[in-house]
């Protein structure tokens, strides 16, 4: 009896511990079917945005922008050397104007001799004449170009005090707009461009002003407006050369979902 006890034991321990097994293989075979199904939920999610094609698009539009940026840099640096390269024939034509100059006063005094015992009267002192709008301007628009905002700004505000009337006002408004835009002071540029709008409506830099404002709008979220402003440039100037720009802009901004 004893003996039957004893193997009845024996063959018990084994079953359980089966028991137990097969319960924890279960529960493991559950968790990894669990993550199975999380995993095909996300799978199916990324095919979904994937198939929509607005991440591809949004990924498109974003390149082009990069390239847009990259060719007006390489612009801003072909001007500035055509610009370093003509101020520096100014100079040697300046150099060469005032040699010659010199060379004539000289063979002036050695053909006139003064006489001894008369004293030479002092020729009179040019008249000096203040500097016109046209100088004045340039001389502001170099510190622009320069990237020398915050001097180019108190430049272009100082004209536009100095000379209400002049016909370069146009020219230093949008100037000034552009100044306050890359000092990153987008509302008061916005005011500017939307001024130069309002007062100068046959300024044949409005197309580029319209961008401006646009662009100004788009940095303080002003999307609505940014929309608006693009549409009238697309509308108002459609041989502009900055209507390609103004339509990718526009194509971006109605890409985006509010």
């Amino acid at each position: 009896m004893k003996k039957l006890i004893l193997l009845a034991c024996l063959f018990a321990v084994p079953v359980h511990a089966a028991l137990f097994e097969d319960t924890d293989a279960r529960k493991k075979l559950q968790e990894m079917q669990l993550k199975e199904t999380e995993l095909d939920a996300r799978i199916v999610s990324l095919e979904a945005v994937i198939k929509s094609g607005s991440l591809n698009d949004m990924l498109n539009q974003i390149e082009l922008i990069k390239q847009d940026v990259s060719k007006l840099r390489g612009d801003l640096e072909t001007l500035r050397h055509l610009n370093a390269t003509v101020e520096q024939r100014q100079k040697d034509l300046y150099q060469d104007l005032d040699g010659r100059l010199r060379k004539m006063e000289e063979k002036s005094v050695a053909s006139n001799p003064v006489p001894s015992g008369k004293v030479t009267e002092a020729p009179p002192l040019p008249e000096v004449k203040p500097p016109s709008d046209q100088e004045i301007y340039d001389e502001a628009n170099q510190l622009l170009e320069a990237m020398k905002y915050k001097e180019a700004f108190q430049a272009f505000t100082d004209f536009i005090k100095q000379f209400p009337h002049s016909a370069l006002l146009p020219d230093a408004k949008y100037a000034l707009a552009n100044t306050q835009f890359s000092l990153k002071n987008y509302k008061a540029s916005l005011g500017t461009y939307q001024k130069l709008l309002d007062q100068h409506p046959d300024f044949i830099k409005n197309p580029e002003a319209l961008l401006g404002l646009a662009n100004a709008q788009i940095q303080l979220a002003l999307i609505p407006e940014a929309k608006k402003s693009l549409k009238d440039l697309i509308k108002k100037y459609p041989k502009s050369d900055v209507i390609q720009n103004a339509q990718k802009r526009l194509k971006v901004l109605e890409s985006i979902k509010p």
